[in-house]
């Protein structure tokens, strides 16, 4: 066995090694060579066991010269693992050469002091086919000493806790769910043993101008404008309006302005004397609503027969077939009936 002695050695041995790469080899390495500047960096090069860092390559490429980065994968040596890697950044100088830089999170699980080679950068360019290389540099990584004076314990058995929501709610979860899959198939089967639909049939929503023209008749009764409720009286005839028309035509009227919904409203939607009556319901209501303008009693009526005239003449008309035009089936004759049918 190792003793006490032999460990606290090793350990001070470490550190001394340590203290050496602290000492004769920098984090930073920056090297200057043919009018290239470019730099190796670490944050700091000794680190605990595990301990994360970073290093950081950088190069000032002039114009008309492309650097190639050196490629790593997941480690840059045996000894120093990737963690991750950012792609290059590229910031533009004001001489117009340009500052590439990358940088890495690197970590070592190895104890001692491990030496990271030259990173190399190929040059090309029109006059120029080179490799430049960064210093060395080294990375000291401490271990934990051990402290040997305490005594060992047993193991420890395992500590009964109480049963927490986390372990009990993907049981409750699976109890609710078997719970409502059972409930589903008694409630369908019910209705396949008594002839119903599985599900309920959905109610047809109400054509566009069967709406419109209900609450035109609710306008119409509302006796707005009588009492008195001008601007209220044109809005909503205004609103009934532009509703009737969005959905009929596919449109997005009802928060535009006047002249932009009369600018939507072409000739391949309506006819010139509908767009001329509508035109009159929204320019009329403008006045009533914004310029405070009393329009006289049969200009207020009028604007409901031009929004009635609008829906009407727009409508989809459904063309039933009449009973009459249905094609009369074959009616079978027994031969005494043939025969007193025959003159």
């Amino acid at each position: 066995m190792i003793g006490l002695e032999t460990i606290k050695k090793q350990f001070r041995k470490s550190l001394l090694l340590l203290g050496f790469a602290l000492l004769l080899n920098p984090a930073t390495a920056q090297n200057q060579e043919d009018g290239f500047t470019y730099s190796v960096a670490l944050d700091t090069n000794v680190i605990a066991i595990g301990d994360q860092i970073h290093l950081n390559l950088s190069v000032d490429q002039p114009k008309g010269i492309n650097i190639s980065f050196p490629v790593f994968t997941d480690s840059i040596t045996k000894n120093i693992e990737i963690i991750r890697q950012w792609p290059l950044d590229t910031t533009k100088k004001k001489n117009g050469s340009l500052k590439i830089s990358k940088k890495y999170l690197i970590t070592s699980f190895d104890g001692g002091v491990h030496k990271i080679p030259p990173f190399e950068f190929k040059l090309n360019g029109e006059n120029i086919n080179n490799i430049i290389r960064t210093d060395t540099l080294q990375l000291g990584v401490r271990s934990f000493e051990i402290d040997t004076t305490k005594a060992n314990f047993d193991i420890a058995m395992p500590i009964h806790t109480p049963v927490s929501f986390a372990e009990i709610a993907p049981w409750a979860g699976g109890g609710l769910l078997l719970i409502a899959i059972l409930f589903a198939a008694y409630y369908f089967y019910r209705r396949y043993k008594r002839n119903q639909p599985l599900f309920k049939a959905e109610v047809p929503a109400e054509p566009a101008h069967v709406i419109a023209f209900r609450k035109l008749e609710e306008i119409d009764n509302q006796k707005l404008w009588q009492k008195g409720h001008v601007k209220q009286y044109h809005s909503d005839l205004t609103d009934t309006v532009r509703n009737y028309l969005d959905e009929r035509f596919n449109l997005a009227t009802l928060e535009s302005t006047t002249e932009e919904t009369m600018e939507t409203i072409t000739e391949a939607i309506m006819p010139k004397d509908l767009i001329a009556d509508l035109r009159v319901i929204l320019e009329r209501a403008d006045l009533a609503k914004f310029a405070k303008f009393q329009p006289l009693p049969d200009e207020n009526q009028l604007s409901l027969k031009y929004a009635y005239r609008i829906v009407e003449n727009t409508l989809i008309k459904e063309t039933v077939k009449d009973e009459t035009e249905k094609d009369a089936e074959p009616i079978e004759l027994t031969e005494g009936e043939a025969k007193n049918m025959t003159p």
